[in-house]
């Protein structure tokens, strides 16, 4: 279709061309433009809410009129139109076809020969599995929430070219899109949204494979956490922090605890040699999961035995935020009717939030719930080795064992560690934070700094802290096989 080569597409009608979605979900402003008008009749489109029946067409909200001309653009905010009943949209195009005139006009029904819907049941020709086809739906190639509605304007069919009205419209998402899922990759690959491709939702990868660098996340997305030389001067990665070697001068392992020759690491003796599959531990020798039993503070997820901010690593557009790993769009525009029922939009952090906490700032390691600040260790159960302290799991001083020891992509030890600590190249890791409140105090969090040693080995490194980033409870918790988070 050369119109859409025009615009700039590489758009297939043949191959791309689709009668679904036939619902829709506005997010801001819309914006329309009239793409291609080769009928002889001057037809009409607009919108109108979903509502499960027939709209009658007093329920029909013209936009494009018979006389706006191709390259006529037209915005339309129907978040803040009055007739906007709050849930999802379809649209519709009118024609003159057997009425007076040439110009249909839905205030004026006696000017309007038929009705079609994107909702095709609606449509007068439709028949059961012979009904006429008015309306192909394609994707936009090359922009975000754009669509191509190319229509067909003739009772029982035509020449079917689907080019008697054609227009692009910005600013909306299919039905069921925007949802996070998981695509079925490693690492970051893994956190996706849905999206309509031709035609069909389908589970869209968000964050594309990057440089690893020591943070307990699959950056490369290859399966393996934190894997390769990340850290400098020797130091090793571990669960996301850049810890000094044990073994050498007065980094010895604390008993029961020993040096594991290969790792570096302090380690069970019954787990020297063990070489555990990624997502699970040594313990006793034997290879658990990693964050079984594990409950992390609000707003954070467990991966290989650590507690982090879901949101550490992912990368969003200008219009969008990070909700829990998934990159969705600001709730100003996406709003938070449809899926988040019982939840507002807050302005400061561009999320949905509990009503009642927007505009509410919680101060570190809380997060807001029914208009209160509640501490953000409520109902956590950290890895072994470790407790919740505003918000955080941190190094239990009360507990056996430290850092943990890894076997190929996994963690491997007693231990549970620590979140945080010396950094060496890459080696910083910040979790934590005032979480789906609309907060504007993050939590505290660890990050790399300068060694402090003790007896450890390295199982006790402190660091300085700093300002975490905010996590929201999402939607994720069970995506790349994390177990335990709230």
């Amino acid at each position: 279709m050369g119109h859409l080569t025009a615009e700039g597409e590489m758009i297939d009608p043949a191959t791309d061309a689709s009668t679904t979605p036939e619902t829709f979900t506005p997010q801001c402003a819309l914006t329309f433009k009239v793409v291609a008008r080769d009928a002889g009749f001057n037809n009409s489109f607009g919108w109108y809410n979903v509502t499960g029946s027939k709209p009658a067409v007093a329920d029909l909200n013209e936009f494009l009129t018979c006389s706006d001309g191709v390259g006529t653009v037209k915005q339309l905010d129907i978040r803040n139109d009055p007739r906007w009943a709050g849930g999802d949209i379809a649209f519709y195009q009118a024609t003159p076809e057997n009425a007076p005139g040439n110009c249909p006009d839905v205030s004026n029904p006696s000017s309007i020969g038929y009705i079609f819907f994107s909702e095709k049941s609606y449509n007068p020709d439709n028949t059961g599995p012979n009904s006429f086809i008015h309306l192909m739906i394609m994707d936009s190639k090359v922009a975000n929430n754009t669509f191509y509605f190319a229509w067909e304007d003739l009772f029982a069919g035509g020449d079917n070219d689907f080019t008697d009205l054609v227009t692009r419209v910005e600013g909306i998402s299919c039905t069921g899109g925007g949802e996070a899922c998981d695509t079925g990759q490693l690492g970051l690959c893994a956190f996706g949204a849905t999206q309509c491709v031709n035609g069909q939702l389908e589970c869209v990868q968000q964050q594309q494979p990057g440089v690893e660098t020591c943070n307990a996340v699959d950056d490369d997305c290859n399966g393996q956490i934190d894997d390769g030389d990340l850290c400098q001067d020797d130091w090793i990665c571990d669960r996301g922090v850049c810890r000094p070697p044990c073994g050498s001068g007065e980094f010895v392992c604390q008993q029961p605890l020993v040096c594991d020759p290969d790792t570096k690491l302090c380690s069970d003796p019954a787990c020297i040699g063990k070489d555990c599959p990624a997502e699970t531990t040594c313990v006793q020798g034997e290879c658990v999961g990693a964050c079984d039993g594990v409950t992390c503070p609000f707003g954070q997820v467990c991966r290989a035995g650590t507690c982090a901010d879901p949101c550490a690593g992912v990368t969003c557009e200008a219009d969008q935020v990070c909700d829990f790993g998934v990159c969705v769009t600001k709730c100003q525009c996406a709003g938070c009717d449809t899926p988040n029922t019982g939840k507002v939009c807050d302005d400061a952090t561009s999320r949905c939030v509990p009503d009642g906490c927007q505009g509410v700032t919680c101060n570190a390691g809380t997060h807001c719930e029914g208009g209160q600040c509640v501490d953000d260790c409520m109902g956590a159960v950290c890895p072994t080795g470790e407790t919740c302290s505003m918000g955080m799991c941190v190094e239990d001083p009360n507990a056996t064992g430290g850092a943990s020891s890894g076997g190929t992509g996994a963690m491997s030890g007693i231990g549970g560690g620590l979140i945080g600590g010396a950094g060496g190249t890459g080696g910083t890791l910040v979790t934590g934070g005032a979480s789906g409140s609309g907060a504007t105090a993050a939590g505290p969090g660890l990050t790399g700094g300068t060694e402090t040693a003790d007896d450890g080995c390295g199982c006790r490194v402190v660091g300085e802290r700093e300002s975490g980033t905010e996590g929201v409870i999402g939607r994720l918790s069970e995506l790349l096989g994390l177990v335990g988070t709230r």
